[in-house]
């Protein structure tokens, strides 16, 4: 029940970022990102996307390397789970 709710929530907030990127003043950036932190731990699809973006640019790794270090017990189980160790940049 509380992962469809965590789910639930992310994706409400996904939609609401997406909407406030479009305005002048971008706030839809934090919607979007607290979106992000309600569905990783939720959402093997989301896990499944960063580890294939992961793979693909060594910027987006580098920033997901550090927030690993930083992040709380069960984002750090999930970003662990993306890490990429043959890596080959394209």
């Amino acid at each position: 029940m509380v992962r469809v709710l965590c789910q639930i929530i992310g994706i409400i907030f996904l939609l609401f970022g997406l909407l406030g990127i479009l305005t002048p003043i971008p706030f839809g950036i934090i919607f979007f990102g607290i979106g992000l932190l309600f569905l990783l731990p939720t959402s093997p699809w989301l896990v499944r996307f960063i580890q294939k973006m992961r793979r693909k640019y060594r910027r987006v790794d580098n920033v997901f390397h550090s927030m690993t270090r930083r992040a709380p017990t069960p984002y750090k189980r999930v970003l662990r789970e993306t890490e990429v160790h043959d890596v080959r940049y394209w």
